[in-house]
């Protein structure tokens, strides 16, 4: 059951601590500005084609909310914002900041986000839809991520200078204007593709065995390809060692 549309002057300019909604309260074609909401109960609000402009929330319960209709959030806050199961649809984010917001089980494919910031948020088993993100920073760890798009080498604009990329694939995207993680664990390759049909062509003047065999078709996935990170970690625990070795090194070597 949804409950009647409520007026925006309800959370305009509201700031409030313990705010508590009726379930399903539905917001509709509303423009709400300036509010300010510390543990809050939104009860699985539902926003409609709705502006959502220089709002805070803090330590508030967005879990299984509802945006539909491009619902705009522009230059807002979110810290320590559960999220979790929210069904975001085409909503658009621009300029806004999340600090140790839960996005488990939040689908992110059909969302857009502009200069937006995630610093120490929960991110697992998710996908980002590759030409709805631009201009973003990701802090902390991510895990089980694919940033995909259905049309090739779409440039991806993202800054994962300190993010820990953990189990994270690229799928038909260009790395090539990324910021690659500091740390010593990743290793980025901007010109993947280059580097993996040269090492290509190298081991095809090498005795067969299984490890170049091996070599071989992961080095044909790699040759179109525009970049891509690799954690070191992961590589080791899915492929070994010994392999993880000699795809870095013959990458490395192919410049």
């Amino acid at each position: 059951m949804v409950n009647n549309r409520i007026e925006s002057k309800i959370l305009s300019g509201l700031e409030q601590d313990g705010l508590v909604l009726l379930e399903k309260t539905f917001f509709k074609s509303e423009s709400i500005q300036t509010c300010k909401l510390r543990n809050s109960k939104l009860s699985y609000p539902i926003f409609d084609g709705c502006l959502l402009e220089n709002c805070v929330f803090e330590k508030s319960d967005f879990s299984n909310s509802r945006f539909f209709n491009v619902t705009i959030l522009n230059l807002c806050d979110f810290k320590n914002v559960d999220f979790r199961s929210a069904g975001l649809n085409n909503s658009v984010f621009d300029s806004c900041t999340f600090v140790k917001c839960d996005f488990r089980k939040t689908a992110f494919n059909e969302c857009t986000f502009n200069n937006c910031i995630f610093d120490q948020c929960k991110i697992i088993n998710n996908t980002f839809n590759a030409k709805k993100i631009k201009n973003c920073k990701l802090i902390g760890k991510i895990q089980e991520i694919t940033f995909t798009s259905e049309q090739p080498n779409t440039l991806l604009r993202i800054d994962f200078g300190r993010c820990e990329l953990d189990y994270v694939n690229f799928e038909n995207c260009n790395l090539e204007e990324i910021v690659p993680p500091v740390d010593t664990q990743h290793i980025y390759f901007k010109d993947l593709s280059d580097r993996a049909k040269k090492a290509l062509s190298y081991l095809m003047t090498q005795p067969d065995s299984s490890i170049n065999i091996l070599l071989k078709r992961r080095l044909k996935n790699f040759s179109t390809q525009r970049g891509w990170i690799f954690n070191i970690k992961n590589l080791e625990t899915i492929e070994g060692q010994e392999y993880s070795k000699r795809i870095i090194s013959l990458l490395t070597d192919m410049k």
